[in-house]
């Protein structure tokens, strides 16, 4: 990174990247969960009496904290932290582990479908990588000079 000025971003790059980091998640959190449930030969919840709206809406309470996550984490990059914020990755993971615990209780799932699921296991190494993804791709942007990545399509036009 550089130590000279920092560059400029708009809430609009940071409200974008917080939705792209958002919809990585979503991509993960598919491939994991069905590779998991191959390998497993079981669903994340099978409980018959837990409605089937239940996890999914669980899940987009997760997705909301990790987008608030990452605004809060957009800030304090931009306030002048270079470093990740470690507290922060680590905490938004083991949050929505037990956000999908508790929610998952008071939806009626058994224990075995939330603390003790390896679905909601994955969610931990998730958040925290797509977490940290974000602060990567914007510290990139802010602290470094090195121009936006371009298609090899792009590059050959630079050269006429």
């Amino acid at each position: 990174m550089s130590s000279g000025p920092r560059r400029g971003v708009t809430r609009g790059y940071v409200g974008a990247l917080i939705m792209a980091t958002v919809i990585v998640a979503v991509a993960l959190l598919v491939a994991v969960w069905g590779g998991l449930a191959l390998v497993l030969g079981q669903d994340p919840v099978t409980s018959p009496s837990v409605p089937r709206w239940a996890a999914p809406l669980v899940l987009l309470v997760c997705l909301g904290i990790l987008a608030w996550t990452l605004w809060v984490q957009a800030l304090v990059l931009l306030r002048g932290r270079r470093s990740p914020s470690w507290g922060r990755i680590i905490t938004v993971g083991v949050g929505v582990y037990l956000v999908w615990g508790l929610a998952g209780i008071l939806a009626g799932m058994t224990i075995a479908e939330t603390w003790l699921s390896p679905f909601a296991a994955a969610l931990i190494p998730i958040w925290a990588v797509v977490a940290l993804l974000f602060w990567a791709v914007l510290a990139r942007r802010v602290y470094t000079d090195r121009p936006p990545p371009r298609w090899p399509w792009e590059r050959a036009e630079e050269g006429e």
